[in-house]
């Protein structure tokens, strides 16, 4: 299908990026927490603020870890069952798993978009670096809404598989996702 080569390409280059952020946000962490203790017991003057970024970075690195998880398939079910099914039972399985995790997912990013907003309209700031708190939060329905679409495509993956036009062993062995 060509949708779902199509969303390969689109999930591959997404994937780059994201770890790239999260290149970056590690990074960012050691630097700011290296930084916030050779400041405190180095110079006897600790660094206003390193701790709350460094948190902070922590919770985006957390977010976008999960985007990856699922960009590789690397979430969390129950194979008790799903092992004992023939491959287009198992198929038909993870498709109906697949869509319900999506429609999850898309509820939640919702959930956290209109966090965000009334973060933003009621202008919270963090009480020590004075950063508004939307920023921090925008993370949660970018995420949830990356991975909904992911889940959401992984259904046409297990079509294929259900259809035999590809192997259930290309997710596993080969990691194509």
């Amino acid at each position: 299908m060509m949708i779902t080569r199509l969303y390969l390409k689109a999930s591959r280059l997404l994937e780059h990026l994201e770890k790239a952020l999260a290149i970056l946000l590690i990074s960012a962490i050691v630097i700011i927490v290296f930084a916030g203790t050779f400041a405190r017991y180095v110079l006897n003057e600790p660094l206003f603020g390193a701790d709350r970024l460094a948190t902070y970075a922590m919770v985006w690195l957390g977010f976008l870890g999960f985007q990856i998880a699922t960009s590789k398939m690397r979430h969390i079910e129950v194979e008790f069952l799903k092992a004992r099914m023939p491959a287009k039972i198992k198929a038909l399985m993870n498709m109906v798993g697949c869509v319900l995790a999506a429609l999850f997912l898309l509820q939640f990013a919702r959930y956290g978009y209109e966090y965000m907003l009334q973060s933003r309209e009621l202008d919270d700031r963090d009480l020590v670096l004075g950063i508004p708190l939307w920023y921090i939060v925008a993370i949660i329905p970018v995420s949830f809404l990356v991975s909904a679409v992911r889940f959401f495509f992984t259904t046409f993956l297990w079509l294929e598989v259900r259809m035999g036009k590809r192997e259930e062993t290309d997710f596993v062995s080969k990691q194509i996702v």
